[in-house]
């Protein structure tokens, strides 16, 4: 029962979140007749984020408190010690290796949605992209995937499960393989600094840096070789492997150590 409990919240936070996206999209893109707001939108498709996730989080505030579900309970807790830093510096790498991975000639080549999923979340005005992408798109993801999904999925599954699930499932919102896989192993870094950090400020900051780094590099990038490009994405490639072991032993070490704690006083 409890099972099916779990299941059934996790495809309404899915529902809920995808029929808004949708249905905004529709909405700006179809139903606007104005020629000049047609044209605004159209080059600034981040405003999709800024309106549906502010429509979703509307959505989900009074659904968490009818669901006596608290901030405390999504992550919302200070993170352990140095390990915000370390969460931070995980998306700096992130946001790098994603901006040039994706400017590779043969990813470019072959995986071209990939590259326009990328064109998505750094395009349009500075103001549109900070709003949209920086601040409420980084929010919203958090706050379902690695906040209520996290916390929903984790009720029954191990750790790893859970961020392998809540990666999974943020792939298949995409509802394309190729896209949904790339998508997916940026949630599986994010859901490994939310249980490294053990807070949701720790994910949401190396979202937070991910993003932004990332915009910074595609303007920067345009006149670089292709093996440069090739060079950074290996070596931001390893310095999200650094930093993600980094955060995961030292969350390991505090719970080896809170068990031999409890052990002595108990004994």
């Amino acid at each position: 029962m409890r099972g099916l409990r779990i299941a059934g919240s996790t495809v309404l936070y899915l529902v809920i979140y995808a029929a808004i996206v949708m249905l905004v999209n529709q909405a700006l893109y179809n139903w606007v007749g104005d020629p000049g707001l047609k044209e605004w939108i159209a080059g600034n498709s981040g405003i999709v984020l800024i309106v549906s996730n502010i429509i979703v989080l509307a959505v989900y505030l009074p659904l968490l408190r009818w669901q006596k579900i608290s901030l405390r309970d999504l992550g919302f807790v200070p993170a352990r010690g140095g390990s915000l830093l370390l969460s931070a510096g995980t998306g700096v790498w992130l946001g790098l290796f994603i901006a040039t991975f994706t400017r590779l000639p043969w990813i470019k080549a072959t995986f071209p949605a990939i590259s326009d999923l990328v064109a998505f979340v750094a395009g349009g005005s500075l103001i549109i992209f900070v709003l949209g992408s920086l601040l409420l798109g980084s929010l919203l993801e958090e706050w379902l995937f690695r906040g209520m999904l996290f916390h929903t999925l984790r009720q029954r599954l191990s750790v790893p499960w859970t961020v392998l699930l809540q990666a999974v499932l943020f792939g298949a919102v995409f509802m394309n393989v190729t896209v949904g896989a790339f998508a997916a192993l940026g949630a599986i870094v994010y859901g490994a600094v939310r249980a490294g950090s053990r807070s949701l400020w720790g994910s949401l900051a190396a979202h937070v840096f991910s993003t932004g780094t990332l915009y910074i590099v595609l303007q920067w990038a345009g006149d670089w070789q292709s093996g440069t490009v090739g060079l950074l994405a290996l070596i931001s490639g390893l310095g999200i492997a650094a930093h993600v072991l980094l955060l995961l032993r030292g969350s390991g070490g505090r719970v080896e150590k809170g068990r031999a704690v409890s052990d002595s006083i108990t004994s």
